[in-house]
């Protein structure tokens, strides 16, 4: 259990990293930015994958760590509230693509059992889902915890920037548009990375446990 939770941890914290890294390294490349906040980034991607490989709770804290880490590195900050919603809040909201975590299963080996002094787990072996299920899952889970945060960009939106709405257009339509602008292109991106990146990284992931 213990070594279980080390593990975890040291997970977490290699995803906030690599967050940390794709973020700024993304905004060297194509360094866009929206008026009041907003990029094109692959920041998501480690929350994602965290959030696939070990549930929901996971993702989540993964995702409030790496909302603290993009404020400090590239915050747009009018109150605290708005801070809040906008980097914890809505980077953790990214973790509810865990609710499409594939949990690991263990089934019988084909190799025939010999000894009797073997463990009961001696004879067992992860099982792998098939790879169009995993890519599909990886997909769902993107799209979820994208959208999620979104709603969340959408909401402060509406709370702390309705002012700069256009008279005539509804305050929701205007937060809608402006978010979209770069978290649709985000989603995608997240989403084609996932899809070929985790069936790979879950198999490996799952093959070093069992050795």
């Amino acid at each position: 259990m213990r070594d279980q939770r080390v593990r975890a941890i040291a997970e977490i914290g290699l995803a906030v990293a690599l967050a940390i890294a794709l973020n700024a390294i993304f905004s060297l490349v194509l360094p866009f930015r929206m008026p009041f906040g907003g990029s094109l980034s692959l920041i998501m991607l480690p929350i994602v994958f965290i959030s696939l490989m070990r549930g929901t709770a996971t993702g989540i804290v993964t995702g409030i760590l790496v909302g603290f880490s993009d404020l400090m590195f590239d915050p747009f900050v009018i109150s605290i509230p708005q801070m809040l919603l906008d980097y914890p809040i809505a980077y953790g909201l990214v973790g509810l693509a865990g609710l499409f975590a594939l949990t690991p299963k263990l089934a019988p080996k084909l190799a025939p059992k010999v000894g009797n002094n073997q463990s009961a787990n001696a004879n067992l072996e992860y099982t792998q889902p098939s790879v169009q299920k995993m890519i599909a899952f990886a997909i769902a889970g993107t799209v979820v915890g994208g959208l999620a945060r979104l709603a969340a960009h959408v909401a402060s939106g509406v709370i702390f920037f309705a002012q700069y709405a256009p008279e005539a257009q509804n305050v929701w339509v205007y937060s809608l548009i402006y978010n979209a602008t770069f978290m649709g292109p985000n989603i995608v991106m997240v989403a084609i990375c996932t899809a070929v990146a985790f069936p790979l990284v879950r198999s490996v992931v799952y093959a070093n446990q069992q050795a």
